[in-house]
C-alpha cells in the first residue's frame, strides 16, 4: 500500500517500482514500521536526535564487526578485509550470496526469512533528509529479537544522557552547527529552528 500510494506525496523522489531496497529505506525513514532500524553515521546528529526524547539515550554500533558475525563461506559482504557495507541491490549468481540482499529479501518477501542476524547497510539516498542526516540502516533477519539480544554488548553500547544537561548540550550542538535545519534541510526544519531560537 505504501508503494502504491506514496508517489503522489514524494515530490518527485519516489523510487522505481521494482527497487524494493529503496522503498524499504524510504518507508523506514519516514516512520512506517519495517524490519529496518535507521541510525546516523554522525555522532553529533545521533546525540541531537537523542536529545529530542524525554529520556535521551545514545547507542553506538560497530556495524562492520556486526556484519562479520553474519558472514560465512556462503555469504559475501562485510568481511574483515573489506571495511564497506554490502550492497542491497546486487544479487550475485552462483554459490556466494550477498548478506545485504538476503536481509532485504527477508524484509520484503513473504516467507523469506533472511539471515539470522541483522546486517548494517548504506542506503541509497532517495530522500533529501537522508543525506543531511547521514542515514544508515540495519536490516533485521530471521530472528525477531531486539538487536540488543542478537549481537554482543561490545559491538553495541548504550550511553544515557543526563536530562538536566540537555539545555547546555543543545546549546553546544547549535554552536557546532547542529540544529533542526541541519537535520531537516527544508522549510519545516527552518521553521522549527527559528521557533526555538525566537
Amino acid at each position: 500500500m505504501f508503494r502504491m500510494k506514496a508517489p503522489v506525496f514524494t515530490e518527485g523522489f519516489a523510487p522505481l517500482r521494482g527497487d524494493t531496497d529503496q522503498w524499504l529505506f524510504l518507508a523506514q525513514h519516514v516512520g512506517l514500521p519495517t524490519r529496518l532500524l535507521d541510525w546516523s553515521e554522525s555522532a553529533l546528529l545521533g546525540l541531537y536526535f537523542a536529545l529530542k526524547c524525554d529520556k535521551p539515550v545514545v547507542w553506538m554500533l560497530d556495524p562492520f564487526r556486526m556484519n562479520e558475525l553474519s558472514v560465512t563461506e556462503k555469504y559475501a559482504g562485510g568481511g574483515e578485509s573489506e571495511r564497506s557495507y554490502p550492497l542491497t541491490w546486487f544479487d550475485p549468481r552462483g554459490s556466494v550470496k550477498n548478506i545485504g540482499v538476503e536481509n532485504i529479501k527477508g524484509a520484503w518477501e513473504r516467507d523469506y526469512d533472511g539471515l539470522d542476524l541483522p546486517v548494517a547497510v548504506h542506503p541509497t539516498y532517495i530522500h533529501p533528509r537522508m543525506g543531511a542526516q547521514r542515514s544508515m540502516f540495519t536490516i533485521h533477519g530471521a530472528k525477531p529479537e531486539p538487536i540488543t539480544d542478537l549481537i554482543p554488548s561490545h559491538l553495541l553500547r548504550k550511553s544515557i544522557i543526563d536530562t538536566e544537561a540537555k539545555p547546555q548540550i543543545l546549546k553546544d550542538l547549535q554552536m557546532l552547527g547542529i540544529h533542526d535545519s541541519t537535520a531537516f534541510p527544508d522549510l519545516d526544519g527552518l521553521a522549527s529552528e527559528l521557533a526555538d531560537l525566537y
